[in-house]
């Protein structure tokens, strides 16, 4: 009986033992057989595009107002009463067209005796000199007889100068704006009694950053919009650059002239002002080429031939962006191939195999669509 104890035991051992054995043997071939997968590189599927130059330039914008041309509040020299207004609100006006007319007949009823006085003076004058030729009278009486014709055509001109007060003028061609006054109110000087504003061309005053000093020239192209209007940009031109900077916010004041013969823009609307330097053509990628690391940014460039595609992970330089593309200074060449979608997982050197190419891309973000 405990032989057979033995022998039972000892059967046991062997059983654990060879089924340990077994265990670890596959154990092996599992291992093996998972290396060996692992030796084998996995192909990326990719989609790619071929890059390509593009036009691009710096821009800032920043905002300006509108000026009128010529402006001023049309206003009275004299104090006098309003006789007659000979404008509607809003009228266009030439140079030298009437505007109002104050009361003058104190001052015309003074230019008649002026007038018949100088008339007088010139007849006798005519009498004396005929009686001086023929020796009757001396010339003494000639002379004071001049001098009082010369003071008469002096007053004269004293009452018409008056009276061209009385006589209120556009002294410019604009348009008009709100009549203030009514006939027969009294107004003195300093009494505005319409605004008159020349927009047939205006005036975009704006301040631009100092960095842009060596950029600005006299006829720079400036592109400026309004809210007014979307959709639709003024071409204006620089006429003016300030003499100095303003040491609180290290911009100067620049004017653009902008043609406005449709009256479109008004004295004191706001726009944006769009100036541009150092236009270029470079490299542009798809943004969703990128892959940022920290402040390196990289792109897998495809290269190899068919059947055997690898990629390169390439550091590279980023400048100006366009909507869903990027401007790459350095690091890339036009007529390369880059990764757009796929690249999660890819290394330097990890192959590839192409399965379609980047279209566009995403329309930007509309609020008022989306």
């Amino acid at each position: 009986m405990k032989a057979l104890k033995q022998l039972l035991a000892a059967a046991l051992v062997l059983a654990v033992l060879a089924a340990a054995g077994l265990f670890l043997r596959r154990s092996l071939d599992n291992r093996k057989a998972g290396a060996e997968q692992r030796g084998t590189p996995v192909v990326g599927r990719v989609v790619v595009h071929e890059v390509k130059e593009d036009d691009f330039v710096e821009q800032v914008e920043v905002v300006g107002t509108v000026r009128s041309f010529e402006s001023i509040d049309v206003s009275a020299r004299v104090t006098e009463v309003v006789e007659k207004i000979e404008f509607t609100d809003g009228q266009s006006v030439e140079k030298g067209q009437p505007l109002v007319k104050l009361s003058s007949a104190e001052d015309e009823a003074r230019l008649a005796a002026a007038r018949a006085q100088l008339a007088e003076h010139e007849r006798e004058l005519a009498r004396l000199r005929q009686l001086a030729a023929d020796g009757a009278v001396s010339s003494v009486l000639v002379e004071e007889r001049e001098t009082l014709a010369e003071v008469a055509l002096r007053q004269i001109q004293e009452v018409e100068a008056r009276l061209a007060d009385r006589l209120i003028t556009a002294p410019f061609r604009g348009v008009l704006g709100l009549r203030n006054i009514s006939a027969g109110t009294l107004i003195s000087p300093g009494t505005v009694i319409a605004t008159l504003d020349q927009i047939d061309r205006v005036r975009l005053d704006f301040a631009v950053p100092e960095v842009f000093i060596a950029e600005l020239e006299i006829g720079r192209a400036v592109q400026a919009r309004s809210a007014a209007y979307p959709g639709r940009v003024f071409a204006a031109r620089v006429a003016q650059i300030s003499s100095r900077v303003d040491p609180a916010t290290r911009a100067l004041v620049v004017r653009a002239d902008i043609d406005n013969a449709d009256h479109a823009l008004r004295p004191g609307m706001l726009l944006t002002a769009t100036l541009s330097r150092a236009p270029r053509r470079a490299p542009a990628v798809p943004e969703r080429a990128l892959a940022p690391v920290y402040r390196q940014v990289y792109i897998f460039v495809v290269t190899g031939s068919e059947g055997d595609l690898r990629v390169e992970r390439r550091a590279v330089e980023i400048g100006l962006r366009k909507t869903g593309f990027v401007e790459v200074t350095a690091g890339l060449k036009a007529g390369e191939t880059v990764v757009t979608d796929g690249y999660m997982g890819l290394a330097d050197g990890s192959p590839v195999e192409i399965t379609g190419r980047f279209r566009a891309a995403a329309p930007a973000y509309n609020p008022r669509t989306n």
